[in-house]
Order: structure tokens, then sequence, then C-alpha cells
């Protein structure tokens, strides 16, 4: 998309779109006390009524529908219709900018999609809720309430795309789901240093190409402390192009999982592995020596996460090795499997460019 310049928006009398796709802050609870989200039509509206009635008469807001479903539902195809959707509302120059409701469960990986695409310095906020729409506390109209505020002020412009939520406001990279069922559901994973001493080349650089993940297989596999490589062998078989092995500590893994990674390095150098943690908070660093350790792996070629935890990790690798598979749509069939491993290892020297605080 072509950067829209501040002349070509107003903000006098600002237009904010709100893409619907489910969850929680439209759910309904049934009699048996369960929340079930989707088929909520007269929820959206009746939010939406109420919306109305409370923001400040110069903010024009419309809807879209875009999905309706429990978030936990979605996968690589809805982060692709997501991606699109929003940049197809942000190619109206009217446009102020663009809030997305959406279920918390998978809103980290959303978020980090449409923030790996978002160049535009039209802000894009994600929000959501905690408690249903029929809940007598819900949270959801005044999250939702705050997201368009925060849409249409100007000083969000060049921020990228901004979670808001329980009265948090947090940029997309390094968010992640931190509270089951707390109002604040959401914490970002960042430096100790303010975000504004980053230089500005690391703080959010965008995709060179637009990423397909639906094409992509990209699988994180959990390795606690003594496990083997049989899930690791399993998401090979399975085809993924990249793996994220969440490990302990800094990003180091138990021995068995490493020798497969060993081997892995040897046999398959078309498979990117990424090295997370566990762990909630700090980054992921090739630290520690020895069997497993994170510089150990690094010298094999394993990448680390970062201040990303998997889910993120993961939305970034996919978005890398489908970009830089675009670029080799011509290949002939026949040396796929070179084209592969060529791929890996631009996305590998590529990297480093989306290390969350590099």
């Amino acid at each position: 998309m072509d950067r829209v310049t501040s002349a070509q928006t107003s903000t006098d009398t600002p237009h904010i779109v709100i893409c619907t796709t489910g969850g929680t802050i439209t759910a309904s609870t049934t009699p048996e006390g369960a929340v079930v989200a989707g088929d909520s039509d007269p929820a959206t509206a009746a939010m939406l009524d109420e919306l109305r009635a409370v923001l400040p008469g110069e903010i024009r807001v419309s809807a879209r529908a875009v999905l309706d479903a429990d978030s936990s539902t979605f996968g690589t195809a809805e982060w692709d219709l997501v991606v699109d959707t929003v940049a197809d509302v942000l190619a109206d120059p009217g446009v102020s900018g663009a809030v997305v409701t959406h279920g918390t469960d998978t809103l980290e990986e959303t978020a980090m999609a449409l923030d790996l695409h978002h160049s535009d310095p039209r802000p894009v906020a994600l929000t959501g809720a905690q408690r249903p729409a029929d809940h007598p506390e819900a949270d959801g109209p005044a999250n939702l309430l705050d997201a368009v505020l925060l849409a249409a002020d100007p000083v969000s412009r060049d921020l990228g795309v901004l979670v808001v939520l329980g009265r948090a406001i947090l940029q997309a990279r390094g968010v992640r789901k931190w509270h089951t069922t707390d109002p604040v559901a959401f914490a970002r994973n960042s430096p100790d240093h303010p975000v504004e001493d980053l230089p500005p080349e690391l703080e959010r650089p965008t995709l060179a190409g637009r990423a397909r993940f639906a094409g992509t297989r990209v699988d994180v596999v959990a390795c606690p402390p003594g496990s083997d490589a049989a899930a690791l062998n399993a998401c090979v078989a399975a085809g993924a192009r990249g793996l994220v092995l969440e490990g302990s500590g800094s990003g180091n893994l138990p021995p068995l999982v490493a020798d497969a990674v060993a081997r892995l390095a040897e046999d398959r150098p078309d498979i990117v592995v990424v090295a997370s943690s566990r762990v909630p908070r700090g980054e992921a660093t090739a630290t520690y020596g020895g069997r497993g350790g994170g510089a150990e792996l690094a010298a094999r070629g394993v990448l680390s996460a970062g201040y990303l935890r998997s889910g993120q990790a993961r939305v970034l690798l996919a978005a890398l090795l489908s970009v830089t598979d675009g670029a080799d749509d011509d290949a002939d069939a026949d040396v796929n499997v070179d084209a592969d491993a060529d791929a890996a290892a631009r996305v590998r020297r590529e990297w480093s460019r989306y290390h969350l605080y590099n």
C-alpha cells in the first residue's frame, strides 16, 4: 500500500471503521453458564448503538463484519482475511483509522500479522473483552470506546498497530495475553528502556511484500525438561517449513531435542528453526554453551526469538518464509528443494531486522 500522507486524511472529522470478528466482546451466556461466541449480530448492533451514544459528535464510525467466531478457532486463513480487510479499509483516504474487535485468545497473533504489514501512518487498534456482552459488568463497551477514541486521535499516528484493553495501550510487537480472566488481559514483553530511546529502524520494520500465511506451515513445539524429539519429528514429517521451539530459560533446549536440531541442520537446511522461551518476561538469547544451550544452537543456524514469545515468533517466521518464497514463484519444480533451502537461508539473514529490539 502506498503511504498516505497527513494531507490526504482529515482529522477534523475523523471516520473510524470498526472491523468485527466476533469474540467475547459480542458473546452471550447460555442458561447453563457457557459463554458462546458467534451469531452475534444483535449484540454487535447494540454495542455500536451504545458506542455512538457516548462518542463525541465529531467522530464518525462505521462497521464492517469480517468474521463472527471465538478467536480460538482462528488460524492462518483468518490472519490473511483480517490483514486484507484492514488494507482494504485504509485504501479509502477518507478513513482516519481502523479498530478491529477480536477475541482475546489469539489477538496477539493477529496483532503481529497486521503490524508486519502496516506501514500506513493511520492507527489500527485491536480490542476485545474478557466478559461477554450480557455480563452485568461487561468490559467490552469501555474497551471499544477507548479503542475508537485512540484511533481517532492524531497522536496515535505512526505508532503502528495498538492493543487497547483494560485501559492499557500496548504496541503490537511483544504483546501477549498474560491473564485468562483479568480485564487487564495483555502485557508487553520489552526491554526496560523506553521505546522512544530506540533507533527508529528497530522499532517496527514492515515486510517488503504481502505474506500469505495460509500457504506456509510453521509449528510451535513445547520442549519441557526431559522431552524427546517425537513432536519435532512429527511436525517435520507433516511438512513444516519452520519450527518455533519453546525451551526453558533464555531459549535452551533439552539434550534429545538439541540432538534432533543438529541432525535437522545437516539434513534439512530448508527448515528454519527459532528458539523461544516458556519464561513470561525477558529475552531469548544465544547465551549458554553446551548441548542444547543457546550459543550451541546459534552455531547450528538456530535463531533466537528475542522478546517475542512463541505465538508471535510463529507469525513472524511464517510471514518471512511466505514473502521470501514469493521471490521464487518462477523456480523450476525440479529445483524446489534447493530453492527452499535458499529461501530459508535468506530468512535467517533477514531475521535480525525483525527481531524485536535486536
